[in-house]
């Protein structure tokens, strides 16, 4: 079953997460460390359960071919979100400390050094999409929340249209937490958000 493939499940979620690149399967199996051989299994296992499309570009030896999430097979958002929440899950620590903020953002990303770096981060990067009418409350939560953290909490609030904005602008440092970041609480909202980027 694809969903208890861990190199499938690296494969989708790259593709969701790393959405301003082309992915070919030379670069997919280089971002991956992967074999060509490894990564065209894979691939092959996708496309048939649909999760996949695989298109060739050109012909012969100058061919090509392009992978991309298939936005229409509605298990690809339901498997994204399940893998978005075991990742989550890792970071249960974090899960918990902002748990508070579950009912008012759309979806919270913890992003920075405090993932790969817990002891040396100086703070606790975090990027909160919300409606804008919830942003006083969330501060208020945050102000909470600090006073129970050693490491200064760094939030930075958009909307959606505001980080669909950023992101389109190709603004490093956002793009990065989308890539590398976890995705904390909102992992549903966070891949329907991602499919319309898509688009």
């Amino acid at each position: 079953m694809v969903t208890r493939d861990l190199t499938a499940k690296r494969v989708l979620l790259h593709l969701l997460k790393d959405f301003f690149s082309m992915h070919i399967i030379t670069t997919l199996a280089k971002e991956l460390s992967l074999s060509r051989v490894g990564i065209w299994k894979v691939l092959k296992k996708l496309d048939e359960g649909k999760y996949i499309l695989i298109k060739t570009i050109g012909s012969g030896k100058t061919s090509t071919s392009i992978i991309t999430l298939n936005w229409e097979n509605p298990l690809v958002e339901k498997t994204l979100s399940l893998y978005l929440t075991e990742e989550a899950l890792k970071q249960r620590r974090w899960q918990v400390n902002f748990a508070e903020l579950d009912q008012i953002i759309d979806f919270l990303i913890l992003y920075g050094s405090v993932l790969h770096s817990p002891k040396e981060a100086n703070d606790i990067d975090i990027l909160g999409i919300a409606k804008k009418k919830n942003f006083v409350k969330i501060q208020s939560v945050l102000d909470r929340v600090q006073k129970t953290q050693s490491k200064k909490i760094h939030p930075i609030n958009f909307t959606e249209d505001e980080f669909k904005s950023e992101l389109k602008k190709q603004n490093k440092a956002f793009i990065d937490a989308v890539k590398k970041g976890v995705i904390l609480s909102g992992q549903d909202k966070f891949v329907k958000f991602m499919r319309g980027m898509a688009k």
